[in-house]
């Protein structure tokens, strides 16, 4: 792609939207006015003398804005078992240099055979200085405000200061961002700010850091391999030499394969259980089979049931659709086909984690969009104020949405809104009641708990939750306010249990009722006596 300069008539190359590698094209006009060197540009915005940067400001309150949200809900008791129950008992066993072993997952079960995580790892030594779930939500709080330096850093890139802090505070606002802190913690977690900053190194030009960027990310979890697949070629797309790119590509594919194929299932003892595509098939002959045979069979799977579509809506509607005018929009495809060609629904929804790192990928490529939509030859004044418009309007809807919250669906995409309206402080008798449920549980016993109460017990006890096989439990501690519902998956066993039938089933085999809270039971074994197995 060429670009004719209007005052000299030369024409330059524009691939890949960078300056020609010249002196002069390394200065940049600044919506000041002033000239900027670009390589100097973010950091001197960044540290001023005397003065408080306002990234400094977004980092820090963003910190404190979702960890104080996280753990209100572990307060409330609405955090659970599934997933930071999980992964509280892996990163404790990491920090006791063990094994991931989770017994909230089955007996024995290690956690890297499930999804392949090594990256949460890196928390342990947190566990040394705070031994407890929390320090969980507080870290993917602070992972979630680390994500604001690649997007302000992006934005910097093209805009100004006070322009790029905007659209910061609206990514970091982002309902995919709420949806994941109000999920417990997940690895995905780590994905968003090195996603982000994987797509800002590619931006820059900086090959050792989309290597680096890209090499963290196959620790996060095994599908991260095709996103590295995609990025990698389109850096080789970029420029010259290929090479790097082409590198990166195959380093990514090579890691999907090796991970699914022959770690997990070595680790696991069993196949990849995460494969359930009936309509792509079994194996990779039956995908190519349906590729070939049957293209649009699967564009129109992907589109429906109409939910996806209203998912893909809620993501790229809040971004104006700009997204659509970036090919690094390509990276969040892997992502995106995973969850909407696959056959569990809750994969589909605006619910849960799943679509924070989509969120990141698509941002920042909704912030290269717009530069692309605003370098058509219009004069500079007319181009500013589009770009001022286009990225206000981009921010402006969520966190409006956001600190309101609106009735229905869009108060459930943004929790954020629980902290304004006060839902987050309150405590009902029935939290009394699961407080002193807790507190009659003697520590270094083995205990099946319900779901929501699991995760504050993980710290003292060896945990499981109803249907899940383990040894027999010293106590069941049960909230018949908590509903299982009978949703069948190989995955999720738990779902087929149910309070009424684990309580019954408990009685049946001799337990008797310690006591009652409310609707909260408390069941003890008839033989107490006590278990080394029962450790956390």
């Amino acid at each position: 792609m060429t670009q004719t300069n209007e005052r000299s008539g030369a024409v330059t190359s524009t691939v890949g939207d960078r300056p020609p590698k010249t002196r002069r094209a390394r200065r940049e006009i600044a919506p000041s006015g002033k000239v900027a060197h670009e390589p100097q540009l973010v950091q001197r915005s960044i540290v001023r003398a005397g003065a408080v940067h306002p990234l400094t400001c977004i980092i820090a309150s963003t910190f404190l804005l979702y960890g104080t949200y996280a753990v209100s809900r572990h307060r409330q008791y609405l955090t659970a078992g599934y997933d930071l129950g999980i992964f509280d008992q892996a990163v404790r066993a990491y920090s006791q240099f063990r094994a991931p072993l989770v017994p909230l997952k089955g007996e024995g079960f290690n956690l890297l055979g499930d999804h392949f995580h090594p990256i949460i790892a890196l928390l342990a030594p947190l566990y040394w200085l705070w031994d407890d779930p929390r320090m969980l939500l507080l870290a993917q709080a602070a992972l979630i405000a680390l994500s604001a330096i690649p997007v302000w850093r992006f934005a910097r890139r093209r805009w100004s200061a006070s322009i790029a802090t905007l659209l910061t505070i609206g990514f970091l606002l982002g309902w995919p961002l709420q949806g994941m802190s109000d999920f417990d913690f997940h690895e995905v977690a780590f994905a968003v700010p090195l996603l982000a900053w994987l797509l800002d190194a590619l931006d820059r030009d900086r090959d050792v850091e989309v290597a680096a960027a890209g090499a963290m990310l196959l620790l996060v979890r095994e599908d991260m391999g095709a996103v590295v697949l995609v990025v990698g070629l389109l850096r080789a797309i970029r420029r010259r030499p290929r090479w790097p790119g082409f590198v990166v590509a195959a380093g990514g594919a090579s890691a999907f394969v090796i991970i699914t194929q022959l770690v997990i299932p070595a680790i696991a003892g069993t196949g990849y259980q995460y494969w359930d595509y009936s309509v792509l098939g079994s194996g990779p002959g039956d995908i190519a089979k349906t590729v070939l045979t049957h293209p649009w069979t699967i564009v129109a799977d992907f589109f429906s049931p109409a939910v996806k579509t209203y998912t893909l809506i809620a993501l790229f509607g809040p971004l104006l659709f700009l997204p659509l005018a970036s090919p690094l929009t390509l990276a969040a495809l892997p992502i995106l086909a995973e969850r909407f060609l696959a056959d569990r629904t809750s994969l589909w929804t605006t619910e849960f984690h799943y679509n924070a790192p989509v969120w990141a990928i698509l941002f920042i490529a909704a912030l290269d969009g717009l530069r692309r939509v605003d370098q058509f030859h219009v004069p500079r004044s007319r181009t500013r104020v589009r770009t001022t418009i286009g990225a206000a309007a981009m921010i402006s809807v969520i966190p409006v949405i956001a600190t309101t919250g609106f009735a229905g669906t869009a108060a459930g995409m943004f929790p954020l809104a629980r902290m304004v309206n006060a839902q987050a402080w309150s405590l009902s008798a029935h939290t009394a009641d699961q407080q002193a449920a807790l507190a009659s549980i003697p520590v270094d016993t083995c205990v099946t708990a319900d779901d929501r109460l699991a995760a504050h017990l993980t710290k003292t006890n060896r945990v499981t939750i109803p249907g899940i096989s383990a040894p027999s439990p010293d106590y069941v501690l049960l909230d018949l306010d908590q509903a299982y519902p009978a949703n069948p998956h190989p995955t999720q066993p738990w779902r087929n249990a149910t309070t009424e039938g684990v309580m019954t089933t408990a009685l049946h085999e001799g337990y008797s009722v310690e006591h009652v809270y409310g609707h909260v039971v408390v069941l003890q074994r008839a033989s107490m006596a006590p278990r080394a197995t029962c450790r956390p």
